[in-house]
């Protein structure tokens, strides 16, 4: 019989970039690798029943245009009408849309780059699970109210883990390395398949897939005293 299941915080952090990003490619008038900047405009081109649809997007320095294909060769049935009165229009929500779109970085094998600036945070509790229900029963510590963040990063940032809680948490970036060096914020290690608690960890940068724990607390003083929450369990960390 299984006794003193503790709740586990399940959360997803996506990180949008407020600004669009741009292509880092070669560029056929300057010689060497630039930035495209999208230019919030569309090319469409339409053959019998059939379409074809670019975003273009410049050359930052002698605005050269290179076109990523968004539908080829693709029935006009099969895109939602005002959608496709939006390409003609080059409505700039609909190419904001677009230009966000990590698989069509993909299909068309470009470099995205995301230009330093502000950010977004779309967060969503996945779910509440007992302690020792799951695959990493054998890892989550055994504290009610653990909050375990997956960062979902469409897109390469430049933005640095104690920043980011920080920013989230509305504490110091200093507490937030006090707190990595203390054991109040951990990374999972998937590969050893364990909780791993170093004061290095503020430093990291997020990344896709990059799982952090953040174990509950009554309160941190800037002076960071770290008091425990009544009754739990010290979480087994390894080094």
């Amino acid at each position: 019989m299984k006794n003193n299941i503790q709740k586990i915080r399940r959360e997803r952090w996506k990180l949008v970039p407020e600004a669009v990003p741009t292509v880092r490619r070669n560029c056929s008038k300057c010689k060497e690798k630039r930035e495209f900047i999208n230019s919030m405009k569309f090319r469409v081109n339409a053959n019998g029943k059939n379409v074809d649809v670019w975003m273009i997007y410049r050359c930052e320095k002698c605005s050269t245009t290179w076109n990523m294909s968004i539908f080829e060769r693709s029935p006009v049935s099969a895109i939602p009408e005002e959608e496709y009165a939006g390409f003609q229009a080059n409505d700039r929500l609909l190419a904001e849309s677009y230009g966000r779109r990590m698989d069509l970085f993909v299909k068309n094998r470009a470099e995205a780059v995301t230009p330093e600036g502000g950010y977004q945070i779309e967060a969503e509790a996945e779910s509440e699970t007992g302690a020792e229900a799951g695959a990493e029963e054998n890892v989550l510590p055994a504290e009610s109210g653990f909050r375990r963040i997956e960062l979902e990063v469409p897109f390469p940032m430049v933005l640095r883990l104690d920043s980011l809680l920080a920013d989230r948490l509305g504490v110091s970036r200093s507490m937030v390395k006090r707190w990595c060096g203390q054991g109040v914020v951990v990374k999972l290690d998937r590969e050893e398949n364990v909780w791993k608690s170093e004061e290095k960890l503020c430093r990291e940068k997020v990344r896709n897939g990059l799982v952090i724990g953040i174990r509950p607390i009554l309160s941190v003083s800037e002076a960071g005293t770290m008091p425990q929450t009544p009754g739990s369990t010290p979480v087994k960390l390894k080094a």
